[in-house]
């Protein structure tokens, strides 16, 4: 075998791994950048959403819980205004033992009225709370129904701008057959 010919059967061994190696090279060349940038823009969206899903968490258990310790005080206040109340009535009815009978039936009607006054502020904060807890939650969901349009928006976009790996693939097939010099293209 001459030197020549020697030389053509190594190349046709090792020409499919070249082949295969400048393929990967040209596909990286083309289309690396672009790929990288699409990785880097999902992950950075990614980040966003995580972020301000942290965010509206953070957010609404700073709201429960301001509301919680308001309850609390509000609670404590009425707890209070009960005792003292009851303190001051308790001191009547020493004071003015003489009319017994009388005071006794006035504390009695005293401590419905503050029994209902009580059941009654009580009720109505049982309700605020129970509004207020109706109106988080409806902003709860409609911060995360915001959140899940715009992943879907952004995830649309995405994958408008895409290349298909179809019409990717065909291209790089024909790079590859044009680098072979397989391919023939037909005459315009």
């Amino acid at each position: 075998m001459t030197k020549k010919q020697s030389r053509k059967h190594t190349n046709k061994a090792s020409g499919g791994e070249d082949v295969e190696g400048n393929v990967d090279k040209i596909r990286d060349i083309l289309f690396g950048s672009q790929m990288r940038d699409y990785d880097s823009r999902i992950d950075a969206m990614e980040k966003r959403l995580v972020q301000a899903i942290e965010r509206t968490a953070r957010d609404m258990e700073r709201r429960i819980e301001r509301l919680d310790k308001f309850t609390r005080r509000e609670l404590d206040k009425l707890s209070e205004q009960v005792k003292a109340e009851r303190k001051d009535r308790v001191a009547e009815v020493k004071k003015n033992s003489g009319e017994l009978s009388n005071l006794s039936e006035q504390v009695e009607a005293w401590f419905g009225e503050v029994d209902e006054q009580l059941a009654q502020e009580s009720k109505d904060l049982r309700n605020s709370l129970h509004d207020q807890a109706e109106d988080l939650t409806a902003q709860l969901r409609e911060a995360q129904s915001q959140l899940q349009a715009a992943l879907q928006k952004e995830t649309g976009e995405l994958q408008d701008v895409k290349v298909a790996r179809e019409d990717l693939a065909e291209l790089l097939t024909e790079v590859a057959l044009r680098l072979n010099k397989d391919f023939k293209l037909p005459k315009a």
